[in-house]
């Protein structure tokens, strides 16, 4: 059957033709961004993050007494904190810090090679002030020099070492060793292995830690610990009550393992992956009904056509491959109308949320799904067309 009977067949139903051609580039739209969604938000809840998540609880907490928010009360209470903390059974390490590790964004700022800024600047790199079992909290591997063993305050004449990620040693002395460099955060104390700071960093895994105590906690600090793996539970159930017996005067805001901590950092794109997921299997469900029903009136509608061809000499092959041609070239025809369509939805999630673009295979590989559905679901109605009788077809001729 020629192109041009095809279309002609098709757009003498211009109203089911037009409906139908809508819903294809709609499901494909939807299902495009979806897989797309799905995949991307896979592929950054898998990607390394260089911590033991399971195993590392997160303590997000502030002071409500005034007094407490600032030195020397605020020292006492971190100290006395971490002595209680540590001797949780099951605690293998403890620390304090300004902020958690796996964060959207925090306390961050620009960090550059001594006299070469214009070369080295880095904009966006998060800053954490720590005591000195921070690396232990999070077992970091020390690749260069030695760790602060000591807390400086930030207030002394000298900028507290500091410590530096791999990935950021790299991007900033580009290979060269980093041990002693001068920094504008100050001298380089030693490389550790990379772990996730911040999602809206230059780069997630782009870090330096001072081993000092926070400028000042008016919206919180963070306790770390890690636990042996047999016990991460039984330790989370008892922090709270221990926090508060060494002081009753503070707001813990939530108490969560880093995996959780990670879970949520993508909770926005996983949930509206589920949800465009959701929704696309639905218009997929509805555009195969759809595809059903039309193939199914038509063959009704034709059934003296399909007799006379039949009485003529078409085999049912030719019927059925007539019938599936025109439901593949309305699919084809909404496929073409849905990719662009999927390139507008695209262009407006991006403006919401972080979504990559189209690539040129995901749109073939959704189109041949697309066909493949419509084809299963006027399979039926089309073999059912073919076995028309030619004698029962003409019998009002």
């Amino acid at each position: 059957m020629s192109f041009y009977l095809l279309f002609k067949v098709l757009f003498s139903r211009k109203v089911v033709t037009t409906l139908l051609l809508l819903q294809l580039a709609m499901t494909l739209a939807l299902l495009l961004n979806s897989v797309l969604l799905a995949q991307q938000t896979r592929q950054q809840l898998n990607q390394p993050t260089g911590l033991d998540l399971d195993n590392i609880l997160l303590v997000q907490l502030k002071p409500t007494s005034a007094p407490l928010r600032v030195y020397p009360a605020l020292a006492d209470l971190l100290n006395r904190q971490l002595s209680a903390v540590q001797a949780i059974p099951g605690v293998i390490a403890a620390a304090y810090s300004n902020q958690s590790a796996i964060l959207q964004g925090g306390n961050n700022g620009n960090i550059y090679v001594s006299e070469q800024q214009e070369r080295t600047n880095v904009s966006t790199v998060p800053m954490y002030f720590v005591s000195k079992d921070f690396f232990n909290v999070l077992n970091s591997q020390v690749l260069q020099g030695e760790l602060p063993q000591h807390s400086v305050s930030l207030d002394a004449p000298v900028s507290p070492d500091v410590v530096l990620t791999q990935s950021l040693a790299d991007k900033l002395f580009a290979g060269t060793p980093a041990e002693g460099q001068q920094t504008s955060r100050g001298r380089v104390a030693a490389v550790i292995s990379d772990f996730y700071g911040q999602r809206s960093g230059d780069h997630i895994m782009y870090n330096s830690v001072q081993v000092a105590p926070p400028y000042g906690v008016d919206w919180g600090y963070s306790i770390l610990l890690r636990t042996t793996p047999a016990q991460t539970e039984a330790v989370r159930q008892q922090l709270a009550s221990v926090l508060q017996k060494v002081e009753s005067n503070i707001e813990i805001f939530h108490i969560r393992t880093l995996a959780e901590q990670h879970q949520r950092l993508y909770r926005n794109e996983y949930g509206l992956a589920m949800l465009l997921t959701i929704l696309s299997a639905l218009m997929l469900l509805v555009t195969m009904v759809s595809s059903y029903s039309s193939t199914h009136f038509q063959a009704l509608k034709r059934q003296q056509e399909i007799g006379i061809k039949r009485a003529l000499g078409a085999s049912k092959s030719v019927i059925l491959l007539e019938l599936l041609s025109e439901n593949w070239l309305c699919t084809a025809l909404g496929a073409i109308l849905g990719v662009a369509l999927a390139l507008w939805l695209n262009q407006a999630l991006a403006q919401v949320i972080s979504i990559p673009a189209l690539n040129w295979y995901l749109p073939l590989v959704t189109m041949m799904v697309l066909l493949l559905c419509v084809t299963l679901a006027t399979w039926y109605p089309a073999a059912i067309a073919t076995r028309i009788s030619p004698a029962s077809a003409t019998k009002a001729l």
